[in-house]
């Protein structure tokens, strides 16, 4: 049966093996005004947020804010995922006035806009959260309708209460505001197509969200996807930064083009982070030494802890001891990256880090002239000024 399926979808053209795009949006229906229902059997909501301006705070204020909003995050629920969207589009629209009485003033504000918008490369920015809660899997269809429904009605009152607290403890700071369902479809229209005149649009029911928001074909390639006339590449974090500190990734914001960064933080009870570390220190205290050993020692376990192998474990477990203590002071979750570009062709697709990396290269080695040079220009600058 698995051969024939096989040799038959060799000679199935490609419109019947595609699926539905549809499909890869996860919303399928609003709940209310503000909450939306995910295929999964979860709940979201949408947040826009102002954020802090980095370069007018000291290291105490920035210190200040991250600890608000780390005490702020700390109260989500099990089973609770926020997603960090930073959005950039290339161009803006500066402003000016319709018409100036002057027609130097006039002459000189069309030439430098016409000016800065060749060569400028203005971009604009802005900051979204996403918050979900979602069920767990483990036997989700053993469970009885009575207690599914009163399971559902308890996460939707959990989401509803914690964006209530959120918005509360943070809108001073960082600008935290939660959206309402139509501003919610705008974003997710753009998050998909990739095009500006999917922001404008206007939701048209509460259910069918998923079929409304695509609007543009996909397509995979070897290298990269194409999403209705956009070339798009999407990167992910391989490993977990070793440290943290206040904009970590704003280097990925000076690129010249339009992308999409998003940030997943997925936070872990204490219970089940404290079982992994003891599995994990069980493992590493019964593997210090080798087995061949182990057996050879017979009932003499105490010459096993005196060889350097141990006493490195001891070390690792003895780290493992730390974290432990520290779990009540930090919260313990999980954390990834992903970074979408979007570019109207090809070359200009992998032409993205090329063209940054030689600007910068560029802005290095530009030659500044010696004081020898400058001596001279300037002893020639008094000469002509003398003869004339």
């Amino acid at each position: 049966m698995t051969r024939a399926n096989a040799e038959q979808m060799k000679f199935t053209p490609w419109y019947a093996k595609a699926g539905a795009a549809c499909s890869i949006v996860p919303i399928s229906r609003f709940v209310n005004d503000r909450i939306f229902a995910l295929k999964g059997g979860g709940y979201g909501c949408l947040f826009s947020l102002a954020g802090i301006d980095e370069e007018g705070l000291t290291d105490q204020q920035l210190e200040a804010q991250m600890r608000s909003i780390e005490g702020a995050l700390r109260g989500l629920p099990e089973g609770a995922c926020l997603y960090q969207y930073t959005r950039v589009m290339s161009g803006c629209d500066l402003p000016r006035k319709e018409h100036y009485t002057n027609p130097v003033t006039e002459v000189f504000v069309n030439e430098r806009l016409a000016f800065l918008e060749k060569t400028a490369g203005f971009c604009r920015i802005d900051l979204h959260w996403c918050l979900t809660l979602e069920p767990q899997k483990v036997a989700a269809f053993a469970r009885k309708p009575e207690q599914h429904t009163a399971d559902t009605t308890r996460m939707l009152a959990d989401l509803e209460k914690t964006a209530t607290l959120l918005e509360g403890h943070l809108s001073g700071s960082i600008g935290l505001r939660l959206l309402e369902k139509n501003a919610v479809y705008q974003f997710f229209s753009y998050l998909f197509n990739l095009e500006e005149w999917a922001a404008t649009g206007n939701l048209s029911a509460d259910d069918g969200v998923d079929r409304q928001i695509v609007q543009s074909p996909v397509a995979w390639h070897s290298d990269h996807l194409t999403i209705g006339r956009r070339y798009v590449q999407m990167f992910s974090l391989k490993t977990t930064p070793e440290a943290s500190r206040p904009c970590l990734f704003s280097g990925l914001m000076a690129l010249d083009c339009d992308s999409v960064l998003c940030t997943t933080w997925r936070p872990k009870s204490t219970a089940a982070a404290r079982s992994e570390i003891d599995a994990q220190e069980k493992f590493i205290s019964f593997f210090k030494v080798g087995v061949l050993t182990r057996v050879m020692s017979g009932h003499d376990t105490a010459s096993l802890e005196t060889g350097a192998g141990a006493r490195a474990a001891n070390n690792q477990v003895d780290d493992l001891g730390e974290v432990i203590r520290s779990l009540d002071k930090k919260a313990q979750g999980e954390f990834s990256l992903r970074f979408l570009v979007a570019a109207r062709s090809v070359d200009e697709l992998r032409g993205v880090p090329t063209r940054r990396s030689a600007l910068l290269t560029s802005r290095r080695r530009r030659p500044r002239p010696s004081r020898r040079r400058s001596r001279v220009r300037n002893k020639n600058r008094m000469l002509s000024t003398a003869t004339r």
